[in-house]
C-alpha cells in the first residue's frame, strides 16, 4: 500500500502540546527482534516536530530504544490494537500484524491511521523511568477509518492505559485504590455502552496481562465496588 507524505500539520491538525496522546509504539532491538506497546505522547512544540515520552526502565521499549534511539508512532483509534499489545503473548499478533517503516530501522504496525517516524535526541533518567525527547523525522498517513464516536471504545483505551499502570505502582509501593477506582469507572462505562460480551471478552485479555497477585488485588476490588469478573 502507497503511503502518501504530508507535513504531520496535515495529517494531525487538532493535536496539541502539552497534551497526552495514547498511541501504539514500536521499537526494534538491536538483534531485530520488534516490540510494540501502548504508550503515552506528548508534543513539546507548536510545530509538533519535538515530542517526550516516558518509559519505565523494566520494559522491552525503554531497552529497544536505548540501543536503537529510533522508533515509529503508530497512531490507531481501534481499542482492540491496545488490549492485544498489552497481553504478555503479543507475538503471536506481532508476526501477522507488523511491517517495514519508511525512513528508520524500526517497524510499524499495518493499517494504523497515521504514522510518526523518529530518532531518540536526550534521555533523561529518573528511579524507575526515564524521559525520552523525540524528533521527528517522517509523518505519513495511513489507512483512514471514519467512525462515530463510541464511550465504550475510548473506555476501553483507558482502561487499558490504567491496567498497565497496576505492576509499575506495586513495585514502587504506590497506592493503588485511586487506580482501581480509575479502571472500576472504565468497566461501568463499558458495561453501559456495550454487550456483555464485550467487558467479559477485554477483562479476561487484560487481567491475564498482570501478575496472579496483581490480579487478585485488583479482582477484589472491583468485587468492593460491585463489579465480578469471571
Amino acid at each position: 500500500m502507497s503511503m502518501g507524505y504530508v507535513p504531520i500539520r496535515n495529517i494531525l491538525p487538532n493535536v496539541s502540546p502539552n497534551m497526552v496522546y495514547e498511541v501504539i509504539l514500536t521499537t526494534k532491538s538491536r538483534d531485530g527482534e520488534v516490540d510494540a506497546a501502548p504508550m503515552g505522547l506528548k508534543f513539546l512544540d507548536d510545530n509538533l516536530s519535538r515530542f517526550l515520552l516516558r518509559i519505565y526502565k523494566e520494559t522491552k521499549t525503554y531497552k529497544n530504544l536505548i540501543e536503537k534511539r529510533v522508533g515509529v508512532v503508530n497512531i490507531t483509534r481501534d481499542p482492540a490494537v491496545f488490549v492485544k499489545y498489552l497481553m504478555k503473548d503479543k507475538d503471536k499478533y506481532l508476526r501477522e500484524e507488523i511491517e517495514g517503516s519508511e525512513v528508520v530501522d524500526a517497524a510499524r504496525l499495518k493499517n494504523a491511521e497515521a504514522y510518526i517516524e523518529f530518532t531518540v535526541k536526550n534521555i533523561y533518567d529518573e528511579v524507575s523511568l526515564a524521559n525520552f525527547h523525540c524528533l521527528v523525522v517522517k509523518a505519513y498517513e495511513g489507512v483512514k477509518i471514519i467512525k462515530p464516536y463510541s464511550r465504550a471504545e475510548y473506555a476501553l483505551i483507558e482502561l487499558v492505559v490504567n491496567i498497565s499502570k497496576v505492576e509499575p505502582y506495586l513495585k514502587e509501593g504506590l497506592e493503588l485504590s485511586e487506580l482501581f477506582n480509575a479502571i472500576a469507572y472504565c468497566l461501568k462505562v463499558i458495561k453501559k455502552t456495550a454487550t456483555g460480551t464485550v467487558i467479559d471478552d477485554y477483562s479476561k485479555i487484560l487481567l491475564s496481562s498482570l501478575s496472579e497477585n496483581s490480579s487478585s488485588l485488583l479482582k477484589q476490588h472491583l468485587l468492593q465496588s460491585g463489579i465480578h469478573l469471571k
